[in-house]
């Protein structure tokens, strides 16, 4: 009988010794410089769902949705989100530096009046206006552009919000709105790219990153928690180790 406590008392205590090890190894609240994330004090946005339109076989505009989730305390009237998407060809890719690539360098010199560098296109450009979007609200807005580049709108976006209409509580200025300038406004929300894994998921009030710590902290609370009983077992069986000691 005793050697079986004084047995069950080691297995207890090498639980509780390596418990918080492995609560150590379970818990890692290191976040990674290099993940994305999103802020919880604004309004963040993607484009996804973009469809090209076609006229007899031919791409003519694209189809779109604007997604936004409001996470700040900032109930507006309107806003106009403005985007554009850079029309940057890569350099490998550039049709005048692979004429260059194979032609000789007598063949440059002949035809070089012919062989010009390529102009940068112009940037592909879309707004959408917002109306009555409380504070941690989601909207999504279906839009359409005329253009046959479809597959710019899947790249990360340059972005302004203006004009910007907030409304202020009534124990600030009265029921008053008021209209901020374009730098207060687009400092309000944030661009959600394709290689932020958030892109993929429903908006949340809180950011994936925020969500995972506060599972951390919660996993780590119930190891200790867990620890804390495992200690209190050990020593009742301590106590009751001695106890039959001392009957025999």
């Amino acid at each position: 009988m005793i050697k079986a406590i004084k047995f069950f008392a080691i297995m207890a205590l090498g639980v509780s010794v390596l418990s918080p090890a492995s609560s150590i190894a379970s818990v890692d609240t290191n976040k990674k410089e290099s993940d994305p994330t999103t802020r919880s004090d604004a309004v963040i946005f993607k484009v996804h769902n973009v469809e090209p339109v076609s006229e007899e076989g031919v791409v003519t505009g694209c189809d779109f949705t604007v997604t936004l989730y409001n996470r700040t305390s900032l109930n507006f009237r309107s806003f106009t989100v403005n985007l554009e998407w850079e029309d940057k060809v890569d350099e490998r890719f550039k049709f005048d530096k692979y004429v260059e690539g194979v032609m000789t360098q007598e063949e440059l010199e002949k035809f070089k009046d012919v062989i010009k560098e390529e102009k940068n296109a112009k940037p592909l450009t879309s707004s959408i206006t917002v109306n009555a979007f409380g504070a941690d609200k989601q909207v999504s807005v279906r839009s359409h552009i005329d253009s046959e580049k479809c597959y710019l709108m899947l790249s990360d976006a340059k972005y302004t919000v203006s004009p910007c209409d907030i409304a202020r509580k009534l124990d600030e200025s009265k029921g008053m709105s008021f209209t901020a300038d374009k730098k207060e406004c687009s400092d309000l929300f944030q661009f959600v790219s394709t290689k932020n894994p958030e892109y993929f998921g429903k908006f949340k009030r809180i950011s994936l990153t925020e969500e995972a710590q506060q599972e951390q902290i919660a996993e780590s609370h119930e190891l200790s928690d867990i620890d804390i009983v495992i200690g209190k077992i050990v020593d009742n069986m301590g106590v009751s180790d001695k106890t039959l000691n001392n009957i025999n």
